[in-house]
């Protein structure tokens, strides 16, 4: 059924609909293999403690991406809203639920690497750079395993060397992985690459004059990134009217990275006519050779699983873009569709003929797409501005055999326009609007909870990172997880108490020690109420340092302090001032380990102050 009967049979059905009832609402139409798509909401934030959840769902924001492990375990990124943090919410087998409150993107991607691993394009924190330009948007990158961010990655911005926005991601191991973006502004040129190699991010630019788009495993070891063309670009060797529009990137050790992927059309026969890799862009409608820059970058997707590796199909389409013609004697594409079947590629759509292949009504876009496991199809979500989600089923034949618009053909009304999709398994997809509002596809076949804790727990803390210079908090992160992929902390020197010779110690019992993420903790007694606070020096300057704070006199009182790990203090400072001078010990002196050194007499620590020393 075309889009007219569907709009006018949800309209009649939605007369007298109590819109109150939004969650999961069957569609009105049966998809393939009896699956429907349904309203399904992601679930409120968490409440304040005891505050009552609330049993409606909410709108997440912006969507970038939504990748899946298995059916029962999936992760989405956001940009939030006024009640959603940006960041990531995961799905279980039954609810989608907020994971992290950290990490978030406008736009951002997902590159899953093993079952608890995973990696996002997340925008940079603010704070660096505050001026109109400065764009933080998709700028750096966030390593979550089990459970927790385990590093961060970002540079500061609007410098030679500054990370630029990424629009691709994906993974071959967990010690290989790959994001690309953005054209490289000179010195630099290439498209932007960050790469991944177990141990450290590294940049690096591909020879190809193109900016990246879109990246997908299609096999195993098969890394696949196709490239947007745009006008000014470099073409070098390239034939301009047939440029390569994917790229393998080749695994570890085997020498250059990137490989122009061109491909064969099969049905060719090189001794009747010339040969061209695909695709073949066609004419426009007055016969006009198809301008290959008018084309958006293709959209991959891909439905090879490392959690189940066997057979797959991979799929890259898209639909024309808004780049002026540079001659009147040139024509705008049309949409275009090629399909990988695990042996040889084939033209889906577009070609010779503008018109005859083209399934979509007038003036549709193709948007973003997913391969549909265990069918020689994929989903297809297509552009629009009414506030509805429009999503195509193609076949590999170039039809389409099923189209929906999502929201009111639901009870639910509009809910935004079509944004991303993904397939986890057969008759199983999902998809979010630009808004945020998530609908299902599905047989209604009941999927096993996913239990596994990292994926349980909500994340709030996100590591250091070079981009934005941080004011670290009182306290230290309440997790146990692995430290940020930062130099070793040092252990901390003995500390010793150091005071003018009289009679009686305003502090004692000094201990220290270093926890997580090189926060150090110091604890003593204090004989009287005073005035606390931790200076660090490295060389005689101070590279962190607490707040004066009035404390209590009495056992285990305790000061924090976080340090940098490349900066690490030569010389602790613990300047102590009694609240009461007069009734206050005098003078004094205590040590801690075996150190017993005398005052340093370059300390300048005036009468009735203790200083502590390393």
């Amino acid at each position: 059924m075309k889009r007219g009967g569907a709009l006018a049979l949800a309209s009649a059905l939605t007369l007298g609909v109590l819109t109150l009832t939004l969650a999961f609402i069957p569609s009105a139409f049966a998809a393939e293999g009896g699956a429907s798509w349904r309203f399904a909401p992601a679930a409120a934030p968490p409440p304040p403690p005891g505050a009552q959840a609330s049993p409606y769902g909410v709108a997440l924001g912006n969507v970038g991406d939504i990748r899946f492990w298995a059916p029962n375990r999936g992760v989405l990124i956001t940009a939030g809203t006024r009640l959603v943090p940006a960041g990531l919410y995961s799905y279980d087998g039954v609810s989608w639920h907020q994971l992290a409150t950290v990490c978030g993107g406008t736009d951002g991607r997902i590159a899953w690497a093993s079952p608890e691993e995973f990696w996002t394009i997340s925008d940079q924190r603010p704070g660096q750079d505050t001026s109109i330009a400065a764009n933080y948007s998709d700028v750096s990158l966030c390593h979550f395993k089990d459970g927790q961010v385990v590093g961060s990655y970002a540079l500061p911005l609007n410098q030679p060397d500054s990370y630029l926005p990424m629009d691709a991601a994906a993974c071959r191991t967990p010690n290989d992985c790959w994001f690309g973006g953005e054209l490289g502004q000179p010195p630099n040129s290439g498209a932007f690459h960050l790469h991944w190699d177990g141990s450290n991010v590294t940049v690096v630019y591909s020879p190809e004059g193109h900016a990246i788009t879109s990246m997908a495993l299609a096999s195993q070891g098969l890394l696949l990134e196709s490239m947007q063309l745009a006008p000014g670009d470099f073409y070098g060797s390239e034939d301009p009217n047939h440029p390569p529009v994917l790229e393998q990137l080749a695994p570890p050790g085997s020498g250059a990275v990137f490989h122009p992927f061109p491909i064969r059309d099969p049905s060719c026969d090189p001794s009747v006519s010339i040969c061209f890799a695909l695709p073949s862009y066609g004419t426009d409608e007055d016969g006009h050779p198809v301008e290959p820059d008018t084309l958006g970058g293709l959209q991959l997707s891909s439905d090879f699983s490392p959690a189940a590796p066997g057979p797959a199909q991979t799929w890259a389409l898209a639909g024309p873009n808004d780049t002026p013609l540079s001659s009147s004697s040139r024509g705008r594409a049309h949409p275009l569709a090629l399909r990988f079947d695990g042996a040889s590629w084939s033209q889906v759509l577009g070609g010779a003929d503008p018109g005859g292949d083209d399934p979509f009504n007038p003036g549709e876009v193709p948007g973003r797409l997913a391969a549909e496991p265990g069918a020689p199809a994929a989903w297809v979500t297509i552009q629009s501005n009414d506030s509805l989600a429009h999503v195509d089923r193609l076949t590999a034949a170039g039809t389409l055999s099923e189209t929906d618009v999502l929201g009111t053909a639901q009870g639910v009304g509009k809910r935004g326009n079509a944004g991303p999709v993904a397939c986890p398994g057969p008759h199983d997809c999902w998809l979010a609007s630009d808004q945020g509002w998530l609908f299902h596809l599905s047989d209604g076949a009941q999927l096993p909870q996913d239990s596994d804790p990292a994926f349980q727990q909500i994340i709030t803390y996100r590591p250091f990172d070079g981009g934005t210079p941080q004011i670290p908090p009182d306290d230290p992160p309440a997790d146990d997880s692995l430290a940020n992929q930062a130099p070793p902390v040092p252990p901390p020197a003995t500390p010793t108490v150091q005071v003018s010779p009289a009679s009686g110690p305003l502090v004692e019992h000094v201990r220290s020690r270093v926890v997580k993420h090189g926060m150090l903790v110091l604890t003593f007694t204090l004989t009287a109420p005073a005035r606390v606070r931790l200076l660090a020096r490295r060389k005689g300057r101070v590279v962190a340092s607490t707040r004066t704070t009035k404390m209590r006199a009495g056992k285990g009182r305790v000061i924090k302090l976080r340090l940098n790990p490349r900066r690490w203090p030569t010389k602790l400072d613990l300047r102590a001032t009694p609240e009461h001078p007069a009734s206050a010990p005098s003078s004094g002196s205590a040590s801690t380990g075996s150190d017993t050194s005398t005052p340093n007499p370059t300390n300048n620590t005036a009468p009735g102050k203790n200083s502590v020393s390393t």
